[in-house]
């Protein structure tokens, strides 16, 4: 079982931003699982059995996002296989299925979008991975206790309610039979 599998089932907004955070702590750190060990697991208030499995699932993303590249920059295959399903979701949603209430959400958001993805140019991602991109931007600008501009801000709090229905949807569609949780 995974350390986020929780997250996984329940938000998988929550759950992609969490592997983020993750992915990077493991590059702020070298990658190296005794500094891990001191800033992430020798902390925790847990039995020996659980912080052996923590111990064990971070190595297992370290040994992941070493096989897979990722030392400098990406995300792990599995992040990337829920962000495709997102974007196809967000399709679905908006374009086949004209959902009133998520497609006004997402007009509420698409100006944040819109100028992200002016700015990423050849390089911008779809409009959800946009979102995603925005919202932990914002939490590391303010982990970094900088400042976030009023208009970045609303920006960020419409994707984020964005995000939010669309995790709603995917936790239903989860649901479905024949739909596996990988």
């Amino acid at each position: 079982m995974g350390l986020l599998d929780d997250k996984k089932r329940d938000n998988i907004a929550s759950y992609v931003i969490s592997m983020w955070h993750i992915e990077d702590l493991m590059r702020a750190n070298d990658f190296d699982m005794d500094k891990l060990e001191e800033l992430l697991i020798a902390p925790m208030d847990a039995d020996e059995k659980v912080r052996a499995e923590v111990r064990g699932w971070y190595a297992g993303v370290v040994t992941r996002m070493k096989e897979q590249g990722l030392q400098v920059r990406g995300h792990l295959s599995e992040v990337e296989e829920v962000l495709t399903e997102l974007e196809y979701l967000h399709t679905t949603l908006h374009d086949v299925l004209n959902d009133s209430e998520y497609d006004q959400l997402y007009a509420a958001a698409e100006p944040g979008i819109t100028a992200l993805q002016r700015q990423a140019d050849e390089n911008a991602d779809g409009p959800i991975t946009t979102c995603f991109t925005a919202i932990y931007g914002v939490m590391v600008l303010r982990a970094r206790e900088q400042a976030v501009s009023e208009s970045t801000a609303e920006a960020e709090q419409h994707m984020r309610k964005l995000l939010e229905r669309l995790s709603q949807h995917y936790k239903q569609m989860r649901k479905l039979p024949g739909i596996s949780m990988n």
